[in-house]
């Protein structure tokens, strides 16, 4: 009876074990920093596409649903004076890049993400694995709407429906109303036999303050513009860093003080 039980124990250990070895884990450091290589490489091979800001994305279920993918935002900033986004590229992209073989896969719109999700999703048959699905979905979305000054906070709506073999769920990416932006990205899902079979997206999004000349204004000899140029760049707050890092590269030493100024400002308000 004691080797009996001891024979279940170690056997329910096993299996618990192998389950946990099958959950899927964030990409190693390794494996980041190699397909962050292959996105560089890639968009080099594209004239104009080094210009492109690329930010791995992590969270909101995207390394559940894409374990054998790293994920990866790739922008072409749009102010304060717009970048050109060369085809195939849209201006807010996603690119995928396969662990196994490193082949990237651009996804410029929501017509593409459905179809990469359709080919490379893990599939979804749980009311867990939908929740990880959709937040998926969501965070990719509200990338492909991203010009660097936004931030969603992506949720689900009512837990996910899950009836045999068919997967319903919906859920939002809302925008926080920070420096006048509002809005939200909402989308509903759903699956049949672990396979994504429809996708509705509807992206309903406005821009707040974004930066223009404002870091040109600092000095300005009227101090009402400088005061309003001051202020549009707090309002932006760290959102604000990469313009204000590009206008001081190239400002005379008196400006470059003036940005760091208000910068020390933004950091010391936690903006």
């Amino acid at each position: 009876m004691f080797m009996r039980l001891s024979f279940l124990i170690v056997a329910a250990g096993f299996l618990t074990g192998s389950a946990r070895a099958a959950e899927p884990k964030p990409p190693t450091d390794e494996e980041l920093k190699a397909a962050h290589a292959r996105v560089t490489d890639y968009l080099k091979a594209v004239e104009g596409a080094d210009a492109a800001r690329v930010t791995p994305l992590a969270g909101d279920g995207l390394f559940a649903t894409f374990p054998d993918h790293v994920l990866f935002a790739v922008m072409f900033p749009q102010y304060p004076v717009a970048r050109l986004a060369p085809a195939p590229f849209a201006p807010s992209n996603v690119v995928a890049v396969l662990k196994k073989d490193g082949k990237p896969v651009l996804i410029p719109s929501a017509k593409e993400l459905e179809a990469f999700f359709k080919a490379s999703a893990r599939p979804v048959k749980t009311e867990v694995e939908a929740e990880e699905a959709l937040k998926a979905f969501l965070r990719a979305s509200a990338e492909l709407s991203q010009d660097g000054f936004y931030k969603f906070t992506v949720k689900t709506d009512d837990k996910p429906k899950v009836d045999g073999g068919a997967v319903t769920g919906s859920g939002r990416a809302v925008v926080a109303p920070e420096g006048g932006n509002k809005g939200e990205i909402t989308a509903a899902l759903a699956f049949k036999d672990g396979k994504l079979t429809a996708a509705e997206t509807k992206v309903n999004v406005t821009p707040g303050i974004r930066p223009r000349c404002q870091a040109t204004k600092l000095l300005d000899t009227d101090p009402i513009v400088r005061e309003m140029a001051e202020q549009s760049i707090r309002v932006m707050g760290s959102a604000a860093k990469p313009y204000l890092d590009e206008q001081r590269a190239k400002a005379s030493p008196e400006l470059q003080k003036a940005i760091d100024r208000v910068w020390a400002r933004i950091v010391a308000e936690g903006r």
